[in-house]
């Protein structure tokens, strides 16, 4: 029978097992405050459409909303939840999710941290009942693509318990997207999900919604789409259009999407994202693949993460006029936005930091040695500077030119790679500006470029991704072939240095 103590053991075995902690610290400071006037100043970087910083709320409007801090359970694989689980979840009352006046040891900050990692629930998306059953089809999470832990855990969704004796299904923790759970289970924190299949996902749910009821399918999926991708400082709003389709074609939209990519919050159905690696995101000096914000200290990852976890980025206002805000109500968040406290971003902030690398398979060899020279002798260390392998610039998005004060202030390159442009001109990540990524750990990604468009190294130096009839290795059937232009450095190797590089990049 499943007990508060057997639960106890299990969570403190996976701790303990999982994560490599420093040794214990001495009693911690207080947490630094996440949302001040002061620190927001420059924090954000201009639009590339408005030539100035979307306005985030003020820290006296962020520090009035309420705290939201709400304990959260494992949700098993069907078949692996322990014998009378359910039932002792009926049993328990609401309790907070972390003990924040307990917080003393670097340990104890860190513990805390991974707590919020795997289960502060997105708000917005309290799974329905349909969602609650769905979880608990075999064929179902198989299709899915949902990573599962050792314990038989799914990584990302979690129980909620808002009254006793009531169940929720709570979505999207950071685990959801920022774990890579091998073939025996074992879980890597940090990295990028590169096992379930977003876009197919969030099609098969659309279509499902449909068939439920009109009414069902509009506040489940078009009033957040229009939402999560709206640019109000655009005109028209370059995704306005797929609001007006039929379910089955916005589906066939998200089944498009590659693997290892998100159309998240603030990008778009048409031009997603690459989801990140969060393992060494502390020596990166701008946040998004578009540098839509600065990493100067501790309080921006606070500052960031808060955004995400709790939306408080939809309060932000992107350009002046009636339009110029999120409806929250079409978000799912009519009551309102509610924030994590400081000590809980402060633990997450820690405990991100805290990731490291894990053991790269790839050793090196008189192959990679090549490599290595070739990688000196084409120029790559000028962007991708060893040993962060990134010179943590910016580089121009194809067609933008902002002014000298902005090139000035953002230290970005006079340069364009050429790759797509529009997430950074026509989303709320828009700033312009690419980002260049660290090739650190690229042997544990399936998806290359900001947009994830290239599934493998061999394909991004081949010149066959130029071609119309290209068909990456990442993408799902349903993606018609198309060219994938941009990055031309490599693509004129001769095979066997291209082999050689490749095999230096992947021991990184």
């Amino acid at each position: 029978m499943f007990s508060p103590s057997s639960a106890i053991r299990f969570i403190l075995a996976a701790y303990l097992c999982c994560v490599a902690l420093s040794p214990p610290g001495a009693a911690q400071d207080t947490p630094p405050r996440a949302w001040t006037d002061a620190s927001m100043a420059g924090y954000r970087l201009p639009l590339a459409a408005t030539g100035q910083p979307p306005r985030m709320i003020s820290g006296d409007r962020y520090y009035a909303l309420s705290e939201y801090n709400l304990k959260t359970y494992p949700v098993y694989a069907p078949g692996r939840e322990p014998e009378g689980y359910i039932e002792w979840l009926k049993r328990q009352d609401p309790a907070p999710l972390v003990d924040v006046g307990s917080l003393r040891t670097r340990k104890d900050w860190l513990a805390a941290g991974r707590e919020v990692f795997y289960g502060r629930e997105l708000p917005r998306f309290s799974g329905s009942e349909d969602n609650y059953q769905l979880v608990r089809d075999p064929r179902v999470v198989a299709a899915y693509g949902l990573q599962i832990g050792k314990e038989g855990v799914l990584l990302g969704l979690r129980y909620v318990v808002r009254q006793k004796g009531k169940i929720e299904l709570g979505t999207d923790t950071c685990a959801m997207c920022h774990t890579q759970a091998l073939e025996d289970g074992t879980v890597i924190e940090g990295p990028p999900n590169v096992h379930t299949p977003f876009g197919p996902l969030m099609g098969d749910l659309t279509r499902r919604y449909a068939r439920i009821s009109p009414a069902f399918l509009k506040e489940r999926r078009i009033d957040h789409m229009r939402e999560d991708y709206r640019a109000p400082f655009l005109n028209p709003d370059p995704g306005e259009w797929i609001l007006h389709l039929p379910a089955d074609q916005i589906a066939d939209l998200y089944e498009r999407v590659p693997l290892g990519v998100y159309a998240r919050t603030n990008t778009s159905l048409e031009w997603p994202v690459k989801i990140a690696n969060l393992i060494g995101v502390g020596d990166m000096k701008f946040f998004d693949r578009t540098g839509t914000a600065r990493n100067r200290d501790i309080s921006d990852l606070m500052k960031y993460s808060g955004s995400i976890a709790d939306v408080s980025d939809a309060l932000t206002e992107y350009a002046p006029g009636p339009e110029n805000q999120l409806n929250l109500a079409h978000m799912g968040l009519g009551a309102g936005i509610r924030r994590t406290p400081d000590a809980m971003l402060y633990a997450l902030a820690l405990y991100v930091q805290s990731l490291k690398p894990p053991e790269n398979p790839n050793g090196e060899t008189p192959l990679t040695r090549r490599g290595r020279r070739i990688f000196d002798q084409q120029g790559c260390s000028g962007c991708h500077t060893p040993p962060l392998y990134t010179n943590n610039r910016l580089t121009l998005a194809r067609g933008f030119r902002p002014s000298a004060k902005i090139m000035q202030e953002t230290g970005a390159m006079d340069v364009s790679v050429g790759t797509d442009p529009n997430l950074a001109l026509k989303t709320r990540k828009g700033t312009g500006f690419y980002r260049v990524p660290s090739l650190r750990m690229v042997w544990l990604e399936r998806a290359f470029l900001h947009d994830g468009s290239v599934g493998s190294l061999e394909e991004l130096f081949s010149d066959a991704r130029l071609r119309p009839d290209f068909h990456s290795s990442n993408w799902p059937a349903a993606t018609p072939p198309h060219a994938v232009e941009g990055h031309p450095f490599g693509l004129s190797l001769k095979p066997s240095d291209r082999e050689a590089l490749v095999a230096f990049l992947k021991t990184l």
